[in-house]
Formats: C-alpha cells, sequence, structure tokens
C-alpha cells in the first residue's frame, strides 16, 4: 500500500489558492457572506460557519443545481438539443426537398461569416 500523505500538504495549498477546485470558490463566497452579516452584529464564529457551508453544500442536489445553472452548460445542453433536432428535421426535410435545404445551409453559411467578419472589423 503506498502512502499518499505527501500530497496532502500540496492539495490543501492548492484548495487554499483556488487552484482547480470550484469548492474554494463556493466556500469563500459562503465566507465572505457570513462574514458580512457578522460585521453587522459585530459576532462571527467560524466554526458555526463551517457547519453551515457544511450541511448547505452537502447534498448533491444543490451541486448538481448550481452545475445546471452554469452558462456553460445551459450552452452546451441548448447545443445538444438543437444539434438533435436539427439532425431530424434535416433527415425528414432533406430526402422531400434537397435544393431547398441546400439554400437554407448557403444563406445561413454566409450569415456566419458576415457576423464573423463584422466581429473582427469592431475589435481592431
Amino acid at each position: 500500500m503506498q502512502d499518499f500523505a505527501y500530497l496532502f500538504r500540496d492539495s490543501v495549498a492548492a484548495w487554499l489558492q483556488g487552484r482547480s477546485d470550484s469548492r474554494f470558490q463556493r466556500y469563500e463566497r459562503h465566507y465572505r457572506s457570513d462574514r458580512a452579516t457578522a460585521q453587522s452584529r459585530e459576532v462571527f464564529d467560524l466554526e458555526q460557519s463551517n457547519i453551515r457551508f457544511a450541511q448547505s453544500f452537502s447534498s448533491g442536489r444543490r451541486q448538481f443545481a448550481a452545475v445546471s445553472q452554469s452558462k456553460a452548460f445551459v450552452a452546451l445542453a441548448s447545443f445538444l438539443i438543437l444539434l438533435w433536432s436539427g439532425t431530424a428535421l434535416l433527415s425528414s426535410v432533406g430526402t422531400k426537398q434537397p435544393v431547398a435545404v441546400a439554400a437554407v445551409f448557403g444563406v445561413v453559411f454566409v450569415a456566419l461569416r458576415v457576423k464573423n467578419f463584422r466581429a473582427r472589423g469592431q475589435t481592431r
């Protein structure tokens, strides 16, 4: 059996520096909000704050809710839904009217190129 205790110090340092661990940002937000509310009462108990943090973030449902509300997840989910519905629509319409589908693809391609060209022009 290998002893990985030597990695613990680096892991804790990485967590405290916020490297590659989303739990740090979540804990930091919780800690700062607790400190802000405690400043008004002039009493702050770190132990109680940590207990509240463990209770509020221990359930997996909250983690899924946080992930499902992120911009990346919403973008990925909408992309996959559009991809699936587009392929289903394309296969049914493409067999009956291939010229119309090709024309729509051409218009979409040109519109995306124009949008990309204008975006590059504005950044310069």
